[in-house]
């Protein structure tokens, strides 16, 4: 029988999302965990961090219950500091154990209540789980997400360092870095994350004797909560690795010129009564071709969310072979929506590599759309709830299908000699603040997005000043400012 690798998992006997206060005491008690810590995500995307040192069982009780009280204004930048008080309140479901503390402690992540004991309006997490729950209202049928999340590996080289001509998938000892990634994989998989695999990715460069190793993790379809904190936990325990190997992880979304970026890909599904409702018999439905139609009306305005710093338009801009045009495609990897490969065909592939008769199992179910656009310096929590409000809009809106049927190439738009064909995503934050402005009032429907958030979002992209900056670049190239350039944004997401 395969064991469960989240080890409260294990000792609890229940899935995660069974715990109550009451497994948790216990587990703290039995375990003898030292420390509890609650943790949260602002602005940023960043893991926060209150520790409490566990002094009587009477103490962790009250603490489970009520929370903690924390300053607002110190964690979101558009909450008055004369009025900033929050709670902070543990999800039992989130618990796991700290892999890399000394002391025993066990991590939770929590939401923020207002002095009233109302979720606040304005949390990342609460807009997430507004956009899901105004999804499944309306449509009667449930939204699934997954991500694939991309990252660079920077170290210094040796002697013994061998470099792959292509990165793709490569292995040891032609990966430097298997290990580390390997290793995030299982820490994952016991902080609660649902990982498929990993693998090296295309990205693989040396400059001025560093290696600039790309690699990248999917996660398994889920809740959209769940595939938020499985996001943030992960960029947490990948940069806790750096740490341990000495080597700099980061999500920056372009970290050179003329070198492969780093996204940040959302795989959806939508299911009815617990069926895959995106294919019918090998063929697109109707809610499918609504759904992208959804997602391209909004794609200007959704990399106000997506692709929330200036570098992120530095990995979009045109000659970086990345999807950048607002079309989509199937099995096309040049769009900004694929329809993935999927598992359609009703024969047994491994029974005819194996020679041998197999049993079939149906595994349509894993059909997905993919939105390739986003990069790792989005807050996974606002991305996942732009993109539901997307989703939504287009399977509420007639003219959806038409969209999608007007957008559809089969086309390599990677193609060097290929003439653009379609419209392209906003080049700068400060085009991007333009679009979520004119879109706006999809994003606030039935209250998700407050307009105090989507004020503080177009502000924040304004900001920047980054209208002439992909100009300058292609006037200066590759120098000495690009560089200083990354740097800045290296840690910044």
């Amino acid at each position: 029988m395969l064991t469960h690798p989240n080890p409260l998992v294990q000792y609890l006997q229940k899935p995660a999302h069974e715990f109550t206060k009451e497994d948790l005491m216990r587990f703290v008690e039995e375990r003898q965990i030292e420390m509890v810590n609650f943790r949260y995500t602002a602005e940023d995307g960043k893991l926060k961090t209150i520790n409490f040192m566990v002094t009587s069982i009477e103490e962790l009780d009250m603490l489970l219950t009520s929370g903690e009280r924390v300053d607002g204004s110190s964690i979101f930048s558009y909450l008055p500091a004369n009025n900033s008080d929050l709670y902070l309140v543990p999800r039992y479901k989130t618990a796991f154990l700290n892999p890399f503390s000394a002391i025993p402690s066990l991590e939770i992540l929590c939401s923020f209540y207002g002095p009233d004991g109302e979720p606040l309006e304005s949390s990342p997490v609460y807009i997430l789980r507004k956009a899901r729950n105004q999804f499944n209202k309306s449509t009667g049928m449930t939204i699934k997400m997954m991500a694939e999340l991309e990252y660079y590996v920077i170290s210094d080289i040796d002697e013994r360092t061998a470099l792959a001509e292509n990165g793709y998938q490569s292995s040891e000892p032609y990966s430097a870095h298997e290990k580390l990634r390997v290793e995030a994989l299982k820490l994952i998989a016991k902080c609660g994350g649902k990982v498929r695999f990993g693998h090296a990715e295309t990205g693989n460069f040396i400059v001025n004797r560093q290696l600039y190793e790309q690699h990248e993790i999917e996660f398994a379809v889920g809740d959209p909560e769940d595939a938020a904190d499985q996001l943030a936990v992960a960029k947490w325990i990948l940069r806790m690795l750096g740490l341990k190997y000495n080597v700099n992880v980061t999500f920056i979304p372009k970290i050179a010129l003329n070198q492969p970026g780093s996204g940040l890909h959302i795989h959806f599904m939508v299911e009815h009564v617990g069926k895959n409702v995106l294919m019918d018999q090998g063929i697109l439905t109707t809610t499918s071709l609504k759904m992208i139609g959804g997602l391209l009306t909004l794609a200007p305005a959704l990399c106000a969310f997506a692709n929330p710093t200036p570098v992120s338009y530095l990995r979009l801009m045109q000659g970086q072979q990345i999807p950048n045009q607002i079309c989509w495609g199937v099995q096309n990897r040049s769009t900004l929506i694929r329809v993935p490969l999927g598992w359609n065909r009703m024969e047994s592939l491994s029974a005819h590599a194996n020679q041998h008769p197999d049993g079939h199992l149906d595994l349509s179910s894993r059909q997905t759309l993919e939105y390739r656009g986003a990069d790792g310096s989005a807050n996974p929590y606002l991305l996942a709830a732009a993109l539901i409000m997307s989703v939504l809009n287009g399977l509420l809106n007639t003219e959806s299908v038409k969209k999608a049927d007007a957008l559809k190439t089969d086309a390599n738009l990677f193609d060097d000699n290929a003439e653009p064909i379609f419209d392209f995503l906003p080049t700068s934050c400060i085009d991007a603040a333009v679009e979520l402005e004119k879109s706006r009032a999809e994003f606030e429907a039935d209250q998700v997005f407050p307009a105090a958030i989507i004020d503080h979002t177009i502000n924040r992209l304004r900001s920047f000043n980054d209208k002439e900056l992909i100009n300058n670049l292609k006037t200066y190239g590759e120098n000495h400012e690009f560089s200083n350039l990354v740097e800045s944004y290296l840690h910044f997401m």
